[in-house]
């Protein structure tokens, strides 16, 4: 540990600070336009960056032409964002909107991704990114180049040209007036959508701008430039300025990569300071919980979540029913335990790790479908009970291999306890960013201490001393069991009490309370369960891989999994399975940029047509087969005849609509307008 932190280290810190805060301020502008959290902030200049690069190293462009081309590419991609997307999702939820965030996060990534490949996918990438600015100087031991120099002056430029924007042009106050009271603004005679427009134009050219001129400092590489880890600290940045204040934003950004650099040269290795980060975002959401609890009020609702309906109970005794419920059932048994004699040993691993992704799932959807808890740490989660449960059964005298998923599931537990008792003071978006810096911590950090390293290689058990599991099919049988355990365990929970308790916290939670459900027990038992099955899930995972590191454990992948519950459906266990069968097989069967590529898409398209995703889908297919039935046996089903009138009254609104107005459609709040004027004519 070093006494003495050189001058050259703070100034360094102040240099990645700085285009950190850069991010952090576009972070802010969008929130405050939106009231949304863009988890594309990053994405959005980095496939600009990588454009730059390849004009340069394949074309010969000239450096600052490719800069200008990469720039103007940005601010097109944010402009067409915008445009396209984020205003078909008006009319959602915050939360909403800002899942469609990830999924652009993924689709830029993408392209991040294809730009080289489509360009000359058989060129060798040189290293770095050259620049025209060769000068260097060493103060404070440290070496600093030109490249530094031009963060040091082009920086404060930009910050300062974006607060004489904000205070002192028309647009400018129109934005401000805009972030202040939206519907305000417009009847002011704000164009509330233009300025929308132009404030993603701005964070698009910010966040290009951090790519390009990181790139020669922090070398270039796919990918790493727009990672969590950076948009970590922009998070944590913006969580001190209150994403509101943009001067706080920028020097608390400054502050924090002065302490970054401090903590590395310190310590000699990078984790703590993303830990350091992690704190520092926790205190100050929680130092600014009553004011966040206002911004948040509305805006993290989760109305588009599907609540999955039971088979109505005059239908339930019905043969074609009881025939298509268990005869369904146990045909899906039947072909899943015949999968893996059909399968070659890789086709059946790769078999087991759907399994194992349905199950970190299933435990998902318990935390974030029904109790209304927004995770993106959920395979931090997994990795606990992995990396742990690894340890132990890495040993030389390793324990039981159920005594091992216990210890695991208990981790696991306690680890998310920790993350739910945040979340009695931090809601909906927030509680999202600090678990996302929770896993940003633990994947760089914590997953590095010696009680998460495994002694050797890990040896699949013999099961009560009679089933060997070591082979795949085997294997694959065992994780099949415990998903089979998962599903009832969950079942049970969502129909007893207590799951129509954190139903009823996710909906209402001060209406909840007043009916006397205990908020404090409800919503750390929530986070307790969920954390228990993710970490068994990973402790299955380590028995799988038989080898493990810790970086099998990136919170990147923890957001992709949130997107694969997404697509299947928040709202039932089944979409998790659904999710896990079809994102986890369009990795195998494409490659890696356009699996991504594939997997955002699915996000937006599902959320723009079927908000329960493909859980909807099968359930809207289910309840039409139940319809026929109820038609052909003559019955009466008031929740069925009840959807169809609603989808009909739903069909003549929007025909009276484009028929009155030209318009497609109809917001929400105006179709209960119609609906209610309808009745009273009535």
């Amino acid at each position: 540990m070093h006494a003495v932190v050189p001058n050259g280290i703070l100034v360094q810190g102040l240099v990645l600070g700085a285009l950190n805060g850069m991010l952090a301020v576009g972070l802010v502008l969008i929130y405050r336009t939106n009231r949304i959290i863009n988890f594309a902030q990053g994405e959005l200049g980095a496939f600009a960056a990588t454009l730059a690069e390849e004009l340069v190293q394949r074309f010969g462009v000239p450096f600052y032409v490719a800069v200008l081309i990469g720039l103007l590419a940005a601010v097109a991609a944010s402009a067409l964002v915008e445009f396209a997307i984020i205003r078909r999702f008006a009319k959602a939820p915050r939360l909403i909107l800002t899942v469609v965030t990830i999924g652009l996060t993924q689709i830029f990534g993408a392209i991040e991704l294809i730009i080289p490949y489509l360009i000359n996918r058989h060129a060798k990438l040189k290293v770095g990114f050259a620049t025209p600015l060769s000068f260097h100087f060493t103060y404070g031991h440290f070496r600093f180049r030109g490249d530094h120099v031009v963060v040091m002056i082009v920086t404060p430029i930009v910050i300062g040209g974006l607060v004489w924007f904000l205070s002192g042009t028309g647009y400018g106050l129109a934005a401000r007036a805009a972030a202040e009271d939206n519907d305000r603004a417009r009847l002011l005679g704000v164009k509330v959508k233009r300025v929308s427009l132009l404030v993603w134009a701005i964070a698009g050219f910010l966040s290009a701008l951090t790519a390009i001129l990181s790139a020669p400092i922090t070398g270039f590489q796919f990918g790493a430039l727009s990672g969590f880890t950076l948009l970590a600290m922009a998070l944590g940045a913006a969580v001190i300025g209150r994403f509101e204040s943009l001067p706080i934003t920028f020097g608390a950004a400054l502050l924090i990569g002065m302490a970054q650099q401090a903590l590395f040269f310190g310590t000699g290795h990078s984790g703590p300071d993303l830990g350091m980060v992690f704190g520092a975002i926790l205190v100050a959401l929680l130092l600014q919980r009553r004011r966040l609890a206002r911004i948040e009020t509305g805006s993290s609702s989760w109305q588009a979540i599907q609540e999955v309906r039971p088979v109505p109970r005059e239908l339930r005794g019905v043969p074609e029913v009881r025939l298509a419920r268990y005869g369904g059932l146990g045909l899906v048994c039947v072909a899943t335990l015949v999968l893996p004699y059909l399968l070659t040993p890789s086709k059946t691993s790769l078999a087991t790790d759907i399994m194992i992704y349905a199950l970190v799932g299933i435990s998902l959807v318990m935390l974030t479908g029904w109790a209304g808890n927004l995770s993106f740490g959920q395979w931090a989660l997994a990795g606990m009970g992995g990396l742990l449960g690894g340890h132990l059964a890495s040993l030389a005298n390793p324990p039981d291999f159920f005594l091992v998923l216990l210890v695991a599931g208990l981790a696991g537990a306690g680890a998310a306890l920790l993350i739910g008792i945040p979340a009695l003071r931090i809601q909906g978006l927030f509680l999202g960013v600090t678990t996302l810096a929770f896993a940003v911590a633990t994947a760089s950090w914590v997953f590095t201490f010696h009680v998460f390293t495994l002694s050797g290689p890990i040896v699949r058990p013999r099961i009560f001393g009679m089933f060997d599991v070591s082979g795949e099919r085997s294997f694959f049988l065992l994780t099949f069991v415990f998903v089979v355990l998962a599903l009832l365990g969950a079942r049970n929970l969502r129909n007893s009490r207590a799951g129509r308790v954190l139903v009823a916290m996710r909906d209402n939670e001060r209406g909840a309370q007043a009916l006397g459900v205990p908020r404090v027990r409800t919503k750390l038992a929530a986070f307790a369960s969920s954390g228990f099955v993710a970490a068994v899930a990973g402790a299955l995972y380590a028995y799988h891989q038989q080898q493990l590191r810790p970086d099998r454990f990136p919170a990147d992948l923890s957001i992709f999994l949130f997107s694969m519950v997404v697509i299947g459906g928040l709202g039932s266990t089944t979409g998790a399975i659904l999710g896990a069968v079809v994102i986890r097989g369009i990795q195998y069967f494409l490659p890696y940029e356009f699996s991504l590529l594939g997997t955002g898409f699915g996000v937006l398209l599902l959320l723009l047509f079927f908000p329960g995703g493909l859980g909807q889908l099968f359930y809207m297919g289910r309840d039409a087969y139940l319809r026929w039935v109820a038609e052909r046996r003559g019955l009466l089903v008031p929740s069925l005849v009840a959807d169809r009138r609603a989808a009909a009254v739903d069909m003549d609104l929007r025909a009276a609509a484009v028929s009155a107005t030209g318009e497609e459609s109809l917001a929400p709040e105006e179709i209960e307008t119609h609906e209610l004027a309808g009745s009273g004519r009535r």
